[in-house]
């Protein structure tokens, strides 16, 4: 349309110098329509507001990323030279080959980017991703007319870096740096059960993988220390695969465990630093106690004591009530007394008024649940709860009752921030329907949630909650309003109906166990056990004899190797009564930590931990170069992909079209000076021309 535009106006340039007479000469005659057509094109171009974009040729830019992470520091064949070293070699040639062709600017990176060349910083860890994102707001990515990556590829850690290097808008070429032909034997992962306690089996999974040929043979140990808890031996999968080797540990001692899975060497593989992995455990004394008083045998009880019979976990002492006392159903030979609460973490009470319990073990109950245990009550039938008003219990429960009726029967309504405690499927919704098939409690007594209870299950239709969470002192009380708990743990048309039962109680019994804060200062790891190279985080929380949390207290410690050395602690306040300290790349090992509070001189408290910062890091997970990674960067941005060797070759075939970026200038021409001085000088200078000759 505007060659048309166009030809239209320098037709209209010469019909207008169509006359003969007066006569003019033979260079006006072709100047003045030249002038013409001249200012009708160029305003006429400028109609559709054209834009200039053109790319300096003058001041080109090589960015070289160069990879410094500890990866690089391995060597391809024993007593060869480092990746590092042929990544050196590599960035030679590249800025030999482009001398005088741009202006090349080396920056390392590795977990970071250093725009300072003569540093890095975070060695354990590769983040292309974040080392190009940070490229692109420094000056030197700003100016960059291109980007070259010398690496191995191995990136373990940040952001996508092909995303990363669409964004930053010019090539970014790779230069691969290492073989694939390396051999290597590495433990890629450890698992070990979260649920680990004194005299009880405890699975433990490591991962293998390995460079070698499908059914070779490999061996791994399970460590505490230097003491061998287990030797298996596995196949290997061949390339690309993982083997898994599982051991069953009994520990012997609570509190944390740090065990170590570790390969048997292969005879010059590439590194010899992957080959071992540590996993930390919270090893629990023993079995939790769980204590059930009941009134008398119940379809509710049954359900309830074969779901936690059933948890290996758990160690269960049901007593029932009956005309001569209390008959314990499991073998026993000590009466039932307030010692029965000793080593106990949960009291189950059944439809069991205080004044039905033994003598000294209603007190004994209330300054066991104030102590930090936990209890739940069961309401039964009629009165329901109501029957726990009595008694030291009772007075600390302190029950508001509703003066409203209540329903026969209630259909359960969880809410909806309960979701993952009463989680009884693990397909939410799967859960979620099978909760809404649960079937009525009966005969629920008229009670009404209290200003710090936490509402578990409503009812349907407005009606009284079914199970709500009470704080007792340091302790938790676990209200179930009605009876009839049983028939959750059966249905005629889902089979899955009564392990979900089971799982529920457990779960129940499990969170009301958790030790809760004792002491006025608490203090534990963010992780048990930190990998190399990262940041050790520790939290503390602080409090005063009423459980209100203290925000004002000065917070300082130490944590000390098992060579002694130490590290000073200093705690930031962050949420009202919490604290956080941490500490930056400690050396592998284990620590105990001890920390004081105070405040205004005088001792809040003090408490102790333990974490472990193990030998293993991301920079071993991986030893093989990743030159599809690398390959996937250059396509992405039309950059062009070669091996160290390639460096010089690379350089000198690579077309400074192709090499440079696809980054222009550009310049709105319709709002160009120089442009509107062309029309407005073409028009004067015609209109002047014309005056001149007498035309009009």
């Amino acid at each position: 349309m505007l060659a048309l535009l166009t030809l239209g106006g320098v037709a209209l340039a010469l019909w207008a110098y169509r006359f003969a007479i007066p006569p003019l000469p033979v260079s006006a005659r072709r100047a003045l329509p030249a002038l013409r057509a001249l200012a009708l094109a160029l305003l006429l171009w400028l109609l559709a507001q054209p834009v200039l974009e053109r790319s300096p040729r003058a001041g080109r830019k090589l960015v070289v990323l160069l990879d410094r992470s500890r990866s690089m520091d391995l060597a391809e064949t024993p007593g060869g030279p480092p990746r590092a070293r042929e990544a050196e070699r590599a960035v030679g040639e590249l800025v030999r080959g482009w001398r005088g062709g741009s202006r090349v600017e080396v920056l390392p990176f590795a977990a970071r980017l250093n725009t300072d060349s003569a540093s890095v910083e975070g060695r354990d860890a590769t983040a292309l991703g974040d080392a190009l994102q940070a490229l692109a707001l420094a000056p030197q990515g700003q100016s960059a007319s291109a980007v070259v990556v010398v690496s191995d590829g191995a990136v373990n850690a940040g952001e996508d870096p092909v995303n990363a290097a669409r964004a930053l808008g010019v090539p970014v070429h790779a230069v691969v740096v290492g073989t694939s032909r390396a051999a290597d034997r590495a433990v890629v992962g450890v698992e070990a059960s979260n649920d680990a306690r004194v005299g009880r089996s405890t699975p433990v999974r490591v991962r293998i993988s390995t460079t070698e040929e499908r059914g070779t043979p490999i061996g791994v140990r399970l460590l505490d220390g230097d003491r061998e808890m287990g030797r298996a031996t596995v196949i290997a999968p061949g390339s690309g695969g993982e083997a898994t080797a599982e051991f069953h540990v009994t520990p012997v001692r609570a509190g944390l465990a740090v065990w170590t899975a570790r390969v048997d060497s292969l005879p010059a593989e590439i590194t010899a630093a992957n080959n071992s992995r540590a996993v930390a455990v919270e090893v629990a004394p023993g079995r939790l106690g769980v204590l059930i008083l009941s009134s008398g045998l119940n379809w509710d009880l049954a359900f309830l004591r074969r779901a936690l019979l059933g948890d290996s976990s758990l160690s269960v002492a049901t007593w029932v009530r009956e005309s001569g006392g209390f008959r314990s159903i499991e073998p026993r030979s000590a009466p039932l007394a307030p010692a029965a609460l000793h080593g106990q973490a949960v009291v189950v009470l059944d439809a069991l008024a205080p004044g039905e319990l033994p003598a000294g073990l209603d007190p004994a109950l209330s300054e066991f649940v104030h102590d930090g245990g936990a209890t739940i009550a069961l309401g039964g039938p009629p009165p329901g709860l109501l029957r726990y008003r009595g008694g030291r219990l009772g007075a600390d429960l302190g029950f508001s009752f509703a003066g409203r009726a209540v329903p026969r029967e209630a259909t359960p309504l969880p809410a909806p921030e309960a979701r993952e405690l009463l989680a009884w499927d693990d397909d939410p919704a799967r859960g979620e329907r099978a909760w809404g098939a649960a079937a009525p409690l009966s005969d629920p007594a008229p009670i009404d949630p209290g200003a710090g209870d936490r509402v578990l299950i409503g009812s349907a239709g407005n009606g009284p909650p079914l199970v709500l969470l009470r704080r007792v002192g340091r302790g938790q009380a676990l209200l179930v309003n009605g009876t009839g708990l049983w028939r959750w743990s059966l249905s005629g048309h889902d089979d899955l109906t009564e392990e979900r039962g089971r799982r529920l109680w457990r779960g129940f019994v499990h969170w009301l166990a958790e030790p809760v804060q004792g002491e006025p200062l608490r203090v534990r790891p963010e992780r048990w056990l930190t990998t190399r190279g990262e940041t050790v985080h520790l939290f503390a929380t602080l409090q005063d004899s009423a459980f209100r949390p203290i925000a004002d207290a000065v917070l300082a410690g130490e944590a000390q190797d098992a060579a002694g050395r130490t590290s000073r602690l200093e705690f930031v306040p962050r949420a009202t009564g919490s604290y956080e300290a941490t500490l930056e790349d400690p050396r592998p090992g284990r620590y105990r930590v001890s920390v004081r509070a105070a405040r205004g001189g005088r001792d809040l408290g003090h408490a102790g931990t333990e974490f472990a910062v193990d030998r293993w890091s991301l920079e071993e997970a991986r030893t093989l170069p990743d030159s599809a990674g690398l390959a996937a960067v250059a396509n992405a941005t039309g950059g062009r992909v070669a091996a160290a060797g390639e460096a010089s070759r690379l350089a000198r075939t690579l077309q400074g079209r192709a090499l440079t970026h696809t980054r222009t200038e550009s310049s709105r021409m319709w709002e160009s000076p120089w442009v509107f001085a062309m029309v407005v000088g073409a028009l004067s200078i015609e209109w002047a021309w014309r005056r001149r000759r007498g035309l009009p």
